[in-house]
């Protein structure tokens, strides 16, 4: 009866390793394709779109979008030090600006930047993607205890 009871047991294990093996390898080779989010297009104004000093985030979303969109067109790298220089070129203060890293942790390139510009308790967040060269912007509220954080996590610093 023990040696039933270790046979059946030993069947139980090997049959459970097989089924985790067998679907564990069936989902790295026939997985689910994985489903990119639909980015909101930046909307092109009829006429070019103007720095509104002082304005809300809402107001400046057209001027901001439109800055986004040229660098995207340009010839210049995606990274985040000519992003952040194209937008205070265009009126916005560095100093509300964040800005996301142009490598990973393991040193490879950027798949896209992340830079917003903070306008009171909301936020400007753009993204430029680099192998698509495309650009894409919102308004969102600012986070935080103090609603004055745009970007979650660690960002560079804008230092130059």
């Amino acid at each position: 009866m023990v040696e039933t009871r270790a046979r059946r047991t030993a069947a139980i294990v090997a049959g459970a390793a097989t089924l985790m093996l067998t679907l564990s390898s069936c989902s790295l080779i026939e997985g689910p394709t994985p489903v990119t989010p639909e980015r909101p297009q930046i909307e092109e104004p009829a006429e070019p779109a103007v720095f509104v000093p002082g304005g809300t985030a809402e107001d400046n979303l057209p001027f901001f979008g439109q800055v986004l969109r040229e660098y995207a067109a340009g010839e210049q790298p995606v990274q985040g030090q000519p992003i952040v220089d194209a937008l205070a070129a265009g009126g916005f203060a560095k100093t509300d600006m964040q800005v996301s890293f142009d490598q990973s942790k393991t040193g490879l390139a950027a798949d896209s930047i992340y830079v917003a510009v903070r306008a009171g308790e909301s936020c400007l967040i753009g993204q430029v993607a680099a192998e698509e060269r495309g650009a894409t912007a919102e308004v969102a509220a600012a986070v935080g205890p103090e609603r004055n954080v745009c970007l979650i996590g660690q960002t560079r610093p804008i230092d130059w």
